[in-house]
């Protein structure tokens, strides 16, 4: 009985097209930049943006705008507080902030970041209850707060490389960024 190559090769192009069928449907993930706003990421599928308010005890209360995504269950949010009347403190701040995301919760991680010549904190958590893991970068910025944030739900991909891609893709100059990266319109 002899190995027939093109019998085994067909089994193999059958096996691998099963399996990549099965396999969920991924989001397009964009590289995007805001030059108002001076950074540029990169986020899978349709970004929305909206306003809120940011609330903290040394901050106060401050207007923010916030561009988020989902993809696979996993969130990921791009949050900036406008804190220019405050920005002399921006050290209180940030540390401020950094506090506030993990408190309550099991920190698993809390590490200097630096991006460009900036310097913040970058932070993963397991959030109370079971209800899954996150995982924060803070930065001061031109007197304004950022916080990336990724929210894995519970049972979701804590190992995704996607969290590192979306975390890691921050960048505050333009020329850093990609060359193809579409601008993000700020809300109304």
């Amino acid at each position: 009985m002899r190995f027939r190559l093109d019998i085994a090769f067909g089994a193999i192009i059958a096996g691998a097209t099963l399996a990549f069928s099965v396999l969920p449907a991924q989001a397009a993930w964009e590289n995007y930049i805001s030059h108002p706003l001076s950074f540029s990421v990169a986020m899978p599928g349709e970004v929305t943006a909206s306003r809120g308010t940011y609330e903290a005890v040394v901050a106060g209360a401050h207007d923010t705008i916030v561009f988020s995504s989902s993809e696979n269950g996993i969130d990921y949010r791009v949050m900036l507080v406008d804190t220019l009347d405050v920005q002399d403190k921006a050290a209180s701040l940030l540390g401020e902030a950094a506090y506030n995301f993990q408190e309550a919760k099991t920190l698993m991680m809390d590490i200097d970041a630096r991006v460009d010549r900036h310097f913040g904190r970058k932070l993963t958590v397991e959030l109370p209850n079971d209800a899954g893991r996150a995982t924060a970068e803070y930065f001061f910025l031109n007197g304004q707060l950022l916080e990336l944030r990724a929210t894995i739900p519970p049972g979701g991909d804590y190992g995704s490389p996607n969290i590192a891609r979306f975390i890691d893709s921050l960048a505050f100059f333009p020329d850093m960024a990609n060359q193809n990266s579409v601008e993000l319109n700020l809300p109304e």
